[in-house]
């Protein structure tokens, strides 16, 4: 029976250490087996080759040739080891010969790090899985050695990574007379990151493709067809940290901005970019009017609501003018003037708006708030320089106002990056994940909530 999976691996890189009865592939064979089971339901259902033999000054025989032509993937242990072995090398043209459609089919497994320069041309485009990490010192080290440990997060992530792509590629190709795959909902570009973000950037692209939407480039490295696959996508999405990295993500944020594509970044609120270790250019691109400092799951959220397209319908149902749908844009004098600029912005989009009045006696005031509570469908809380207890109070005062109304007031409230923390959110209220504008950007968010 021809192999599905075809193990390359440099012998070197599996002598056993500081007494250790295997080496870190076996451990780590090992380990993809028994997820590929969980996966592809019972292990009969795929064929795993591994040559445990091959000693590192040992040709590739005819068994060697005959299992790599006719196997269905090929897995590459990719090191040092290996590239100083032309043995394991034959077994990448072997394979690349015999198969003339690659798509998905080779996954490189990297167990140190190496520069781009030095790596075989076709290793640029494909699926790679870092199995190292860098130091504080800059010093490389590979994930699990020399035996991997339960506590051994970042590994068992990258493997549980390798065995779904291994997987879902088998799957595919073992039910190649059934219907054909349903085509995504979406595509985006997921630019490629470095290391330290490189689950982030995995955690992200496995969220989006459980809503159908698909992420360009496979690989996570340097892309150079970023026009191309951006030309396929219909926004361009970008994690950061305080890494400069040569300048590359300033450079695909250039290559985005002039592809005219919608952008979505993120980095963690958290991050700590104001040492002069960061570039300027670096730091203006972290400080973005489309940079969302939010948790990772707030963000994804977001790309999802955004990206996916909104379900038209009938004519006859259509919303006219919105929905009709009115927006209370509260805020406090503090945040009066931003305020009015949103609720401009939301006006000239077909809402019906109304703001407090801060002019004249109290009871005037408070007569506008008090219309804004009851009349209105949408309550937007903006909160940028305004104390955190003032819109409290606007939150308590509206879900007792919500209480009393026979429809559900939809609240929701954007809150600037230097905004107070707030103590009383009542349930139900929906977070924008805003930067300090309510620009486009977060228009869109707000539309995707309101008119769902």
């Amino acid at each position: 029976m021809p192999p599905d999976i075809f193990i390359s691996f440099a012998h070197v890189d599996d002598q056993p250490v500081a007494n250790q009865q295997q080496g870190w592939i076996t451990h780590f064979t090992n380990h993809l087996r028994n997820e590929l089971n969980r996966r592809m339901g019972r292990k009969d259902n795929y064929h795993f080759w591994k040559d445990f033999r091959l000693q590192g000054n040992d040709a590739v025989t005819p068994e060697i040739e005959q299992q790599v032509t006719q196997a269905n993937t090929l897995v590459i242990l990719f090191s040092t080891g290996w590239m100083a072995s032309p043995w394991c090398q034959r077994e990448l043209e072997l394979f690349q010969s015999s198969h003339p459609d690659l798509s998905k089919r080779i996954f490189v497994v990297e167990l140190e790090r190496v520069a781009m320069a030095d790596k075989p041309v076709i290793m640029q485009d494909l699926l790679n899985y870092p199995f190292w990490r860098v130091t504080d010192k800059d010093r490389v080290r590979q994930l699990g050695f020399p035996v991997p440990q339960a506590t051994d997060t970042d590994y068992f992530e990258r493997l549980v990574d390798l065995s779904y792509d291994i997987s879902a590629t088998l799957k595919t190709l073992q039910t190649s007379t059934a219907q054909p795959a349903e085509p995504p909902k979406a595509t985006v570009y997921v630019a490629p990151v470095d290391y330290p973000l490189y689950s982030q950037r995995s955690n992200l692209i496995s969220e989006l493709k459980q809503f159908g939407i698909a992420a360009l480039p496979a690989a996570n490295t340097p892309d150079p067809h970023i026009d191309a696959n951006l030309a396929q996508c219909s926004h361009f999405v970008q994690l950061l940290d305080a890494n400069y990295t040569m300048g590359i993500p300033c450079n695909q944020h250039f290559t985005a901005e002039v592809a005219k594509k919608p952008i979505l970044q993120w980095r963690d609120p958290k991050l700590d970019y104001t040492g002069g270790h960061v570039p300027e250019e670096h730091r203006k691109l972290l400080e973005g009017k489309t940079v969302i400092a939010a948790p990772l799951s707030d963000f994804i959220r977001m790309v999802r609501d955004v990206v996916l397209p909104k379900p038209k319908l009938p004519e006859d149902d259509a919303p006219k003018v919105n929905g009709e749908k009115m927006v209370f844009v509260h805020a406090s004098q503090d945040d009066f003037e931003r305020a009015y600029q949103v609720a401009q912005a939301l006006k000239a989009r077909g809402y019906g708006i109304a703001l407090p009045r801060y002019q004249g006696e109290p009871e005037r005031i408070r007569k506008s708030i008090e219309r804004g509570y009851l009349s209105c469908d949408v309550m937007l809380v903006l909160h940028q320089k305004a104390p955190a207890d003032v819109v409290e109070d606007y939150l308590s005062e509206a879900r007792v106002k919500t209480l009393q109304r026979e429809t559900k007031l939809l609240i929701l409230i954007c809150q600037g990056d230097g905004a107070e923390e707030l103590y009383f959110i009542p349930p139900g209220v929906l977070p924008l994940i805003c930067h300090n504008n309510f620009d486009e950007h977060c228009l869109e968010q707000f539309l995707a909530e309101v008119e769902a």
